[in-house]
């Protein structure tokens, strides 16, 4: 659990208002990464450039939430991270992430930022289900992840609302299509030879994106059980492919722009109380223009005991992509809590892609290192 990196200010804003929280949180991560053979998109820790690479990886995220409430009781905030970049071999370079903006009430949760769509929200994945997490994210990069769904597919801004009822929860989201294409022309005048350049935008005509997502928590038998169902439709803008497909794929064998995708996602998750979870998902992906689906299957299962927490994880889609298989990929993770914050961590991943443009690219990654929480 992270801890308040300084303590809470309360920040009077002006008569009328509640007073506003702004508190700190953080982390840090220290160790190496390394990777095998070249992967087209993929960052070159991973090796694109060599057949096995090593490096040191050190970064860290900065996290404010600023919170407050009105007179009549209405909820507001924003949240941002400060992050390093993201790349092992790049020092500085600090830049904001995830900034969204919220508002609470009676009604429920509207929330507007570069946050989790509706089905990202409700269902929970396969290594959050079982808590894996390693510095060089083996247990997400390989090629049988899936993680986002259908987000980030316009601009990753998405407006989000939330009701949680009982047991129950519910969202429902939108990302617009404000995508604007520009063309310059350069025309010279036949008698002097001026050349006037003119520049004009223009909205592409995909529709917008939305998704609706439901939860439902239970105890059953001594275990607590979670089920997720979600639907999410979208249309690409440029070469598209789900998840970590889009990472390993050619943009020749991605889906094209104006591809219309309907997404159909389910997950369970089971805490038995006895230092075992397990986590399943199943997610198909419907495009129209003759494409055929692709559909994903993923299951994890974690152990904790004392101090020592282990993790596996498998992830497989099924494709009929012309020239492409199927393409899958799985990981191990553990990690040792050392307290106060502190964990050693270790994570590896191996990957496949079957079809003939893709039989050389089977790749491997690796870290250890310590993750500092604060």
């Amino acid at each position: 659990m992270k801890k308040v990196l300084f303590a809470t200010t309360a920040l009077v804003a002006s008569a009328g208002f509640a007073a506003a929280d702004i508190t700190f949180s953080g982390n840090a991560e220290m160790g190496i990464v390394g990777g095998g053979k070249d992967v087209p998109g993929v960052s070159s820790y991973k090796g694109n450039t060599d057949d096995s690479t090593t490096e040191f990886n050190n970064d860290f995220t900065l996290t404010v939430v600023g919170s407050g409430q009105t007179d009549s009781g209405l909820s507001f905030g924003i949240s941002v991270d400060f992050s390093t970049d993201a790349e092992p071999d790049a020092n500085g370079n600090v830049s904001l992430d995830n900034e969204a903006v919220f508002i609470s009430g009676d009604f429920g949760t509207l929330t507007l930022g570069e946050i989790d769509g509706a089905v990202d929200k409700q269902l929970t994945e396969v290594n959050n289900a079982i808590g894996q997490y390693s510095i060089g994210d083996d247990e997400t990069v390989h090629a049988g992840f899936q993680g986002s769904y259908g987000d980030g597919a316009y601009d990753n801004q998405i407006l989000r609302y939330d009701y949680a009822f009982g047991d129950f929860g519910f969202s429902a989201s939108m990302e617009l299509n404000d995508d604007k294409a520009t063309t310059t022309t350069a025309v010279a005048d036949p008698n002097t030879g001026v050349v006037t350049t003119t520049t004009s935008h223009a909205k592409n005509d995909a529709d917008n994106g939305y998704a609706l997502a439901l939860s439902y928590k239970t105890d059953m038998g001594g275990a607590n059980l979670g089920f997720g169902l979600g639907y999410q439709y979208l249309e690409t803008g440029s070469a598209w492919a789900p998840g970590n497909l889009k990472d390993f794929l050619a943009d020749s064998d991605k889906w094209t722009s104006g591809t219309e995708v309907d997404i159909i996602a389910a997950t369970v998750s089971a805490d038995f109380n006895n230092g075992f979870t397990a986590g399943f998902e199943y997610t198909n992906f419907d495009p129209d223009n003759g494409f055929s689906d692709v559909d994903h299957y993923a299951i994890g299962v974690g152990y904790s005991i004392n101090a020592l927490s282990l993790g596996a994880s498998y992830g497989k889609f099924e494709t009929d992509i012309a020239g492409v298989g199927d393409a899958d990929g799985w990981a191990l993770t553990a990690a040792y809590d050392l307290g106060g914050g502190a964990s050693v961590v270790a994570g590896y991943s191996d990957s496949d892609i079957d079809g003939d443009a893709y039989d050389d690219n089977d790749y491997e990654t690796y870290s250890l290192g310590v993750v500092m929480n604060f």
